[in-house]
């Protein structure tokens, strides 16, 4: 665990709550070797007792204006498609669906019904591109 005490800063190391996270790059190599094949993967591996304290849970949230791409780059399972439909197509795809809140989202995301061309994470992707919010990505609004 070589990796995980390089990283402390002088309060963990004294006791205090602050961990001072790896930088995005030393963190997402971290993660890459554990081969880590999906979110619901990585939630079980959180959960396990087994994660450096100094590689947060939730990874975008830290590392947003750090490199971070995506959470498939972030453990090294990027999809070779990578080419998303431009917001309005998606949205035009989704609407049909009649999904009401962002869990039926979540679920049918899950399901392994979406096209690999329209993000589970719309609101990252298509920030500034056309985002206006999940109830309007439905068609709730």
């Amino acid at each position: 665990m070589i990796f995980f005490n390089a990283a402390f800063n002088s309060a963990a190391i004294s006791g205090c709550s602050e961990i001072r996270f790896l930088d995005f790059n030393d963190a997402r190599e971290y993660v890459r070797k554990l081969k880590i094949i999906s979110g619901e993967k990585w939630k079980e591996y959180c959960k396990s007792g087994k994660k450096p304290k100094n590689i947060p849970n939730s990874p975008y949230g830290v590392y947003k204006d750090k490199g971070w791409k995506s959470f498939p780059d972030f453990i090294g399972k990027v999809h070779p498609v990578q080419k998303w439909l431009p917001y309005q197509k998606a949205r035009e795809y989704v609407v049909k669906l009649n999904l009401k809140n962002w869990s039926e989202w979540s679920e049918y995301c899950k399901s392994g019904k979406k096209p690999i061309n329209i993000p589970n994470a719309p609101k990252i992707i298509y920030k500034n591109k056309g985002w206006k919010g999940i109830s309007d990505f439905l068609g709730k609004e």
